[in-house]
């Protein structure tokens, strides 16, 4: 199910659909039992991935930029915005153990990075589509 709703090119509709469907799964795991050890265990991986998927699915719809190439493209927007989105996007659980998403300014580089190499990963990347006609 991540992969059919979190998959790149990502798109907000799908992840919506995808939050929906993993909010809904997680009332229903309260329904497993395990008759010994090892079916514990898998029951229990069973809610970490589920809510390994939860998080995936808000983090991604917080953060409104494509960012880290095909990892991170949102087809609704397909920019990087370093003005609203060079930060760290952090996920926590409140009180009564909900999701919420929130920034958190960057931290200084313990390493220097030199001014051009800011930007090396955006200058790997191939700004004009090949022209279909010339191959």
């Amino acid at each position: 199910m991540v992969n059919d709703y979190l998959q790149p090119p990502k798109v907000t509709r799908k992840m919506q659909i995808g939050l929906e469907r993993f909010e809904a799964i997680h009332d229903d795991l309260d329904r497993l039992h395990a008759r010994n050890p090892h079916e514990l265990m898998r029951a229990l991986e069973v809610h970490a991935i589920r809510d390994c998927a939860e998080m995936a699915a808000r983090a991604s719809l917080f953060r409104t930029e494509s960012r880290w190439g095909l990892y991170h493209a949102r087809v609704d927007f397909p920019e990087r915005d370093d003005a609203a989105w060079l930060c760290h996007a952090q996920l926590k659980k409140d009180e009564h153990g909900r999701m919420s998403s929130f920034k958190r300014p960057l931290e200084p580089y313990i390493v220097p990075i030199a001014d051009r190499d800011q930007d090396a990963y955006r200058r790997l990347r191939i700004a004009v589509p090949a022209d279909p006609v010339a191959a």
